[in-house]
């Protein structure tokens, strides 16, 4: 079983190479951006020279020349410098917002999004996003529930897969076939404007017998 776990963490590492260089070869800028100064509250790497953030960087650069790896500096770091450093904190995702959903969530009765609408189901489903907002539950989360109740029809843009692709799509086809056939219809009228051949001339003879012929018609 033990050879499988080797063998599995030696296939993680071969399909990311950049990770393992990154592990095993950080630069000391990579690791001040993952480290946390309490003191300034922004990463090592923006954070001004306080009393211990010139030798927290000289510290990781020491341990870098070493050989160490990112991970092993980072615990090194967080350890000796305690109450100063610590690990990045995770960014919190954003919040969903009331006025985005209402803006992008039809009406299933008003054609409309439910910003414009104010009939009983839109405000039921106001009150609901409210709710879920309040929950702390992500915009997909809520969206994704209401389409399962609803259906994707509730969507104000319909999603860019399946069926729904011709939606996005349409235009952009209604829009070149236009220009296509105002660019035929362009080449068809230009070409009936060019001039036609010029008349084709009469040779002196045949001019001379035409003339005789009309001074004979004339005497007659």
């Amino acid at each position: 079983m033990r050879w499988l776990a080797v063998l599995g963490a030696l296939f993680a590492l071969a399909a990311c190479p950049a990770a393992l260089a990154s592990e095993e070869h950080p630069t000391s800028y990579e690791i001040q951006t993952e480290l946390w100064c309490d003191d300034c509250q922004t990463t090592l790497a923006d954070a001004s020279a306080v009393t211990f953030t010139p030798r927290a960087i000289e510290f990781i650069d020491n341990r870098i020349a070493a050989g160490a790896t990112k991970s092993e500096i980072k615990r090194e770091a967080v350890k000796k410098f305690y109450g100063h450093l610590s690990l990045t904190p995770a960014k919190p995702k954003p919040r969903a917002s009331r006025a985005d959903l209402e803006g992008e969530i039809m009406c299933p009765v008003c054609s409309t999004t439910l910003d414009e609408s104010d009939s009983p189901i839109a405000r039921r489903m106001k009150a609901d996003i409210a709710s879920r907002v309040a929950a702390g539950q992500s915009k997909q989360q809520i969206k994704d529930e209401l389409v399962a109740e609803f259906g994707t029809k509730i969507l104000a843009a319909p999603p860019a897969k399946g069926f729904n692709l011709l939606a996005w799509l349409l235009p952009f086809v209604a829009l070149f076939g236009g220009a296509l056939v105002l660019g035929l219809l362009a080449w068809h009228w230009s070409r009936r404007r060019e001039p036609g051949p010029p008349p084709t001339q009469l040779s002196p003879a045949l001019e001379r017998r035409v003339d005789d012929e009309l001074a004979r018609f004339d005497e007659g």
